[in-house]
Order: C-alpha cells, then sequence, then structure tokens
C-alpha cells in the first residue's frame, strides 16, 4: 500500500487510473513529493480514502488516498497464453473503434514492446473480426 493524492472528485474506493508522471504545474507545486510518487506506466486501484484535502495546480482539490498496483486486463492471441510467461506486450490489430472490446485489444497503460507478466488467463473474447483472442490479467514489469 502507498499514500499518493488524487483529483478528490475521484477520490473512492475501487477507482483506477494509470499514472503517467507529473505535469508541468507539479513541478512548483509545494506538496508534489507526496502526490508524483508512483511508477509511471504502472496501473492502481484505490483501496482507503483518508480525510485530507490539499489545494492542487490541475485538479482544484486532492484528497490522500492509499493505492495498490493493479493486473492490467487485456486482450493477447490465444495461443500465447501461458499463466506465468512473460511477454512483450502486443496490442491486437484491429480498426474497429466501435467494438465493445477495444478497451481490452489496446489498453490503457500497454504499448507495443513493453515487458509483462501473464498472471491469469480470465476468458475467452467474442471478437467480431474472428481473431482467437483471451482475456487476460497482465503486470506491468
Amino acid at each position: 500500500m502507498k499514500l499518493t493524492l488524487v483529483d478528490s472528485k475521484l477520490a473512492k474506493v475501487g477507482y483506477e487510473f494509470v499514472n503517467y508522471g507529473e505535469a508541468d504545474e507539479c513541478r512548483t507545486c509545494k506538496i508534489a513529493k507526496a502526490c508524483v510518487n508512483l511508477e509511471r506506466g504502472k496501473r492502481y486501484r484505490v483501496t482507503g480514502v483518508r480525510d485530507k484535502e490539499h489545494e492542487c495546480l490541475i485538479a482544484g482539490r486532492a484528497t490522500v488516498v492509499e493505492v495498490t498496483e493493479c493486473d492490467m486486463p487485456a486482450a493477447i492471441d490465444r495461443r500465447k497464453v501461458y499463466p506465468g510467461s512473460k511477454i512483450n506486450f502486443e496490442p491486437v490489430t484491429c480498426d474497429n473503434l466501435l467494438c465493445k472490446n477495444m478497451k481490452h485489444c489496446k489498453p490503457e497503460g500497454l504499448t507495443l514492446g513493453d515487458p509483462c507478466k501473464i498472471v491469469d488467463s480470465v476468458g475467452k473474447i467474442n471478437c467480431e473480426k474472428g481473431q482467437n483472442l483471451v482475456l487476460v490479467s497482465l503486470k506491468k514489469l
């Protein structure tokens, strides 16, 4: 468990986000060390909300929260699914931006070549284009 700050409107248990690093405004903030303290590119889940707020140059108000790193759901080719194995992430090749599976085929926080570990196979994905895909939980390394 780590402590960090998030926009007060988003400070709810269960909220998940990918840390993209600090904004330019954070460089002059007095509490940046408490806020910009997570690993860039990793996904986190809020597990607790503290009763402490601070002014934020970006969000207006930021609340102290407890977070843990969490796995990233992603679709991958079924032939590459071996729980426990390490892979370099390859997003699914598809141009159907309205597909209900797009959030898994091109998941937020994962890009081509990112080293990951397959934690678990969640289940088969019904691909509209007929690709043989499985939904997995990935831990970004």
